[in-house]
């Protein structure tokens, strides 16, 4: 999850990596609201805060998200992928209303609200707990070994997470074996794609290992780290980059976007140690 005081060392640019042409048009859209399944959800909401009162609860699922964090970001796919109906109440995690352990024991999200006062949380076990629950479009694999290769894939993707937080929390700590297991990682999805044979790790449509391991892709993709260290070169990554292309145009992802300009700037409000504003899309 996104926490605390974070702060950037390197200057963060809009990545002129080829990708974000094809989906360019995707980036600069985002809406605080859309359809599914014919009802109308509003994931902008503002960011509650200590003092904030808790609101009632409605009876709808309700996820208890940050709009920024990649790992509420991987519930909010699959409730989308599945157009499922659910309420946001959208958390300032750097200044946490009081009443959020009663919903999250440790005050992080995601956390989905079932029934009232019954609360599931951590990202992997939501995302779990909603494919048994929903059985529309099923995302995790029937078959055992593609379901433990695909936890293999969901553990491995370690030195992605940590490279990334640690580029915005700790740049001095990123080594030269920080980005030899980074590619490394690539390396091994990559060959899991090219073994599937398949548009997306799960299938001809996302499944649920894209799902878990695509919100650190979409965030490495809008924005350039280290003079493009991060990038993912077209010739030796030419099946990953086509799977990320493809990724964005699906309606779960690309109805949840945030701008590239906008995730800049509450990026680069942590390496500057500012005031984090978390409703930046209140107005988009």
């Amino acid at each position: 999850m996104f926490s605390s005081t974070v702060s950037l060392a390197t200057h963060i640019v809009v990545s002129s990596f080829k990708l974000l042409h094809s989906v360019s048009p995707l980036l600069e859209y985002v809406s605080p609201y859309w359809t599914m399944a014919s009802k109308k959800i509003n994931v902008n909401t503002k960011h509650l805060a200590k003092g904030d009162p808790l609101p009632p609860y409605n009876g709808k699922l309700r996820v208890y998200n940050m709009r920024f964090c990649p790992y509420a970001h991987r519930t909010i796919l699959v409730l989308n992928a599945k157009q499922v109906d659910y309420e946001v109440v959208n958390i300032n995690l750097m200044d946490k209303p009081e009443w959020l352990t009663n919903k999250s024991p440790f005050g992080k999200v995601p956390s989905i609200e079932i029934e009232e006062g019954v609360c599931i949380y951590e990202s992997v076990v939501t995302a779990q707990y909603l494919d048994e629950v929903y059985p529309q479009r099923p995302l995790i694999s029937k078959d055992p070994l593609t379901r433990a290769f695909d936890r293999i894939i969901i553990e491995s993707f370690g030195p992605i997470n940590s490279i990334f937080y640690n580029l915005i929390k700790n740049p001095a700590t990123v080594t030269e074996q920080s980005f030899m297991a980074y590619y490394k990682t690539l390396d091994f999805i990559q060959e899991q794609l090219n073994r599937r044979g398949t548009k997306f790790l799960g299938g001809e449509q996302p499944g649920y290992v894209d799902y878990m391991i695509w919100p650190w892709f979409e965030r490495i993709v809008q924005l350039d780290y280290l003079d493009g260290k991060l990038a993912m070169d077209a010739s030796k990554y030419s099946l990953l980059n086509a799977y990320c292309a493809e990724m964005f145009k699906d309606p779960a992802i690309s109805q949840y976007l945030v701008p590239t300009d906008v995730l800049k700037t509450f990026l680069n409000a942590y390496s500057t140690n500012i005031t984090v504003d978390y409703d930046l899309l209140l107005d988009q």
